[in-house]
């Protein structure tokens, strides 16, 4: 059992707690909410601060959790006794207010990312499609100095067009670039008015190409037709064969002034004559020289041409005549034979009728005859029976 005095020393010394604690309890709830303040802002600074930095770097998905931690922590009123606590909130403040701000300039960059490489891409196609127009335009450039080569032909016109093709083709390929890349646009422009010139220049080549395998070369082939006409001996024949020569030469210069009139510039160029270079200009005049030499010559062959068809007209007449007489001769020929052959017809139809009727009166006299023995004969019998 425990003593009265043990009991009363007992609660003397809760009681001398007790005011203890009551004296000093004001001071301690103070320093505690400070301190729950201080911690709150120590701990929000540092959510601030990752909030700030992630910010920066534009990241509001990552800002946004650690911005409202830290509006929580800084809500509570204990914080109004942390020194930094208004700073704190201030710089919360500030960070929220910069999250639309960072969102908006996030869009912004992904927008300028999104446009930068449509627009690295655009350049891409747009080289590639330079390159392949460049290639393209390359080889018809190539084509075309081929084909204003001295051994030009068929096989060459057909290499430029076919390369003018695909470099059509090709632009047409990169049309759409066109509307998209100002640069580009100029570029292929240009380079179809290049294929424009390319084709004028086909053209002409193909012009002279024409002339050169048609009416220049019927006009070389000449010498060679001049050497069968002076052997051929048939006057027919061998004016024909001058008057080849006369339009191959006539077409040959007409067709090299119009070549001239047309493309003034070929003034200057040269063609393949008996394997020489000559002028156009000079080709022309050449032909036309060669034309009137062999006109002089039809000419003269003409002449002898009609003054042989006067005398084969006159001979005609002659023989005409000659058949005539010799008709005439024969018609009275036949005429008297004929008059012969009747006479000597009737002669002989006189004598069959003379026989005739000689045959005939012999016949009714033999006739008579017998008829006259057959009545002697029966009156013979006659007789007898009696």
């Amino acid at each position: 059992m425990t003593s009265v005095r043990t009991t009363s020393a007992t609660w003397l010394t809760l009681l001398l707690l007790v005011v203890s604690l009551t004296a000093c309890g004001g001071h301690s709830t103070k320093q505690q909410r400070q301190q729950n303040g201080e911690s709150r802002t120590d701990e929000a600074t540092v959510l601030l601060n990752e909030a700030e930095q992630a910010l920066r770097s534009l990241d509001a998905e990552s800002a946004e959790p650690k911005l409202a931690k830290a509006r929580e922590l800084l809500a509570h009123p204990d914080v109004d006794l942390s020194p930094e606590g208004e700073m704190c909130r201030s710089q919360l403040a500030q960070l929220q207010a910069f999250v639309p701000r960072v969102r908006e300039e996030r869009v912004k960059r992904a927008n300028r990312s999104v446009e930068e490489k449509a627009r690295k891409e655009l350049e891409a196609a747009v080289e590639k499609q330079r390159d392949a127009v460049v290639e393209a335009m390359f080889a018809v450039t190539e084509s075309l100095d081929a084909l204003e080569g001295k051994d030009a032909g068929a096989a060459q016109v057909t290499a430029v067009r076919e390369a003018i093709k695909r470099t059509r083709e090709q632009l047409q390929t990169g049309k759409e670039l066109e509307a998209k890349d100002a640069d580009y646009a100029a570029s292929a422009r240009n380079t179809e008015r290049r294929l424009e010139q390319s084709e004028a220049r086909l053209r002409i080549a193909q012009r002279v190409i024409d002339f050169i395998s048609g009416p220049l070369t019927g006009s070389q082939e000449v010498p060679e037709l001049e050497k069968k006409a002076r052997k051929e001996k048939d006057l027919d024949t061998r004016l024909s064969l001058y008057k080849d020569m006369r339009e191959r030469f006539q077409r040959c210069g007409e067709e090299a002034e119009k070549l001239l009139t047309e493309v003034p510039e070929l003034a200057r160029s040269t063609v393949p004559v008996q394997g020489r270079p000559m002028a156009i200009k000079a080709v022309a005049t050449r032909c036309d020289m060669k034309e009137k030499s062999i006109q002089r010559v039809v000419l003269k062959l003409e002449k002898a041409q009609v003054k042989r068809d006067k005398l084969r007209a006159k001979l005609e007449k002659a023989r005409e005549a000659r058949e005539k007489l010799k008709a005439a001769r024969e018609a009275k020929l036949e005429k008297a034979k004929a008059a012969r052959e009747a006479k000597l017809e009737k002669a002989k139809a006189a004598r069959e009728a003379k026989l005739e009727k000689a045959k005939a009166a012999r016949e009714a006299k033999l006739e008579k005859a017998k008829k006259a023995r057959e009545a002697a004969r029966e009156k013979a019998l006659a007789r007898k029976k009696r």
